[in-house]
This record gives structure tokens, C-alpha cells and sequence, in this order.
């Protein structure tokens, strides 16, 4: 399998604004062995989409803890919540416009997102069951759900300082199978670094790997260099297809905490 990456593309795949970041989704060819396609970014904008009521949850900002207000993040991170979405996925949360529609293939959102909480990003969607035997064209379409946030507003500026972990919070199911997702500034759009997320448990940077999926046997030479720390300019969390049909429900980005 293949980590989502962050990537802008033309016209002709999902375009959605969030909060006044736009996300891109995108299918992208991964190489020979059925790898799932990549993902999308948020980049920026000046404004906000309109935030629900409270989640329910406790979280102070600080210079190592970043919490979230009305789909902007607060903290080390002070960008936009985005989300990004296969083809054949689908968002009912955040939904759009003042008509609250879902966020689909046909039903791109270019306007107003109606985040559904005010202090976390939540998402809610279904990803269908990818064949017995799926090929390349069947990942590209549907790799499944991403909700992350920009490192500032606007886009452009990294973390600026290096740690040794990262701590993501959510709350929703799924709880199982779940990627952290990093990308530096600089390097290729569709090129990111994963690590296997449990919620609230710390995850040292030197285990992001391009080739995540791999677990312990992953190319060190696709290892996160630990001097690119700085560099980051997107976090995000990826739910992947699998063989599978998978209900989001309620999957709320509640804090990001660097150590």
C-alpha cells in the first residue's frame, strides 16, 4: 500500500474549500503492485467556513499544543483544516453551502464548508469496498478519506523548529488503521511521510517513512530526515480503503501536540 500524499492538481477531480482552504483530491498512479492513489491539501485562504457547536472537547492552546476554532487551527499550527476524498467516497460531514449538501464526485464544494463542531475538525463519510482483486485504477478512485490542517495562513510557512514526536487526538470511529501524514515544503507535492496512528499516543518523527506500510522493513532511505522537522507544512490523517466497505462516523481531529 501506498500513503496519500498532498497534491494540487487541474480541474477534473474534487475541488473542495475549507474554511477558505481549498483541498484537491486526486488519483495518482503509484507504481505496479495495486497502490492506493493519493490524496489532497489544503492551501490556504483567508477566511473561514462556519463552525457548529462545541464537540464536547477540552483542549488549550499553547507553543507546543495546537487545539482548533472554527476549522482554523491554534498553536505551533495556525492554518486551515482541509479534507480531501477518493472519486468514489463521499463526505455527509463537513457538508456545503447554506443548502448543507454532502461532498461527493458530484458535488464538489467551492463555497462555504459547514464544519459540524467549533473547536475540532470533524469529518463523516463512507468509503466503499475496494474489489477482490483491485487494480491500480481501482486505488486511484478510491483511496479513501483525509481531514489535516496547514502549518500557517497563509500557506507557506513550516513548523520552524524541530521536535522529537508528534501526539494526534481524535475521537470517532474508525480507531483502527489509521496513517499520520506529513509533507515538507520544498519537496514534491505527492511525496509524503506516514506512521501507523493511535490516538493520544506519542509517534517519534523517526518513524514516518514514505513507505510506511512496510512497517519495520520500510526503506530507511525513505525515512523523514530529522533536519526536514522544521520544514513541515501540512499534518493530516488518512483513512484508506480496504477490502472492506468503512463508515466514517464522526472522525473529529481534536489536537496535534509536538515534543
Amino acid at each position: 500500500m501506498r500513503p496519500s500524499a498532498f497534491i494540487k492538481v487541474p480541474a477534473g477531480f474534487i475541488a473542495l474549500f475549507l474554511g477558505s482552504a481549498m483541498a484537491f483530491s486526486v488519483a495518482c498512479s503509484s507504481g505496479t503492485n495495486g497502490n492506493p492513489g493519493s490524496g489532497g491539501s489544503g492551501s490556504g485562504g483567508s477566511g473561514s467556513g462556519s463552525g457548529g457547536s462545541s464537540g464536547g472537547s477540552s483542549c488549550t492552546s499553547s507553543d507546543t499544543k495546537t487545539c482548533f476554532k472554527d476549522g482554523k487551527a491554534d498553536g505551533p499550527l495556525k492554518g486551515y483544516g482541509w479534507i480531501a476524498l477518493g472519486a468514489e467516497d463521499m463526505l455527509t460531514d463537513p457538508t456545503c453551502d447554506t443548502d448543507k449538501h454532502v461532498i461527493d464526485s458530484a458535488h464538489a464544494c467551492t463555497t462555504t464548508t459547514n464544519w459540524s463542531t467549533s473547536d475540532s475538525l470533524c469529518m463523516s463519510g463512507k468509503i466503499p469496498a475496494l474489489p477482490a482483486m483491485p487494480a491500480q485504477a481501482d486505488y486511484n478512485n478510491n483511496w479513501g478519506i483525509q481531514i489535516g490542517v496547514n502549518t500557517s495562513e497563509p500557506p507557506g510557512i513550516t513548523l520552524g523548529k524541530s521536535y522529537a514526536s508528534i501526539t494526534i487526538t481524535i475521537s470517532g470511529k474508525p480507531t483502527m488503521g489509521l496513517r499520520a501524514e506529513l509533507h515538507v515544503k520544498g519537496e514534491p507535492a505527492g511525496q509524503t511521510y506516514c506512521a501507523e496512528l493511535t490516538s493520544g499516543e506519542a509517534i517519534d518523527f523517526s518513524k514516518f517513512n514514505q513507505e510506511c506500510w512496510n512497517g519495520d522493513t520500510a526503506d530507511t532511505s525513505k525515512a523523514l530526515a530529522m533536519g526536514d522537522i522544521q520544514n513541515i507544512d501540512k499534518v493530516g490523517i488518512q483513512v484508506s480503503s480496504t477490502s472492506e466497505d468503512i463508515t466514517v462516523d464522526k472522525l473529529c481531529l481534536q489536537s496535534i501536540e509536538l515534543k
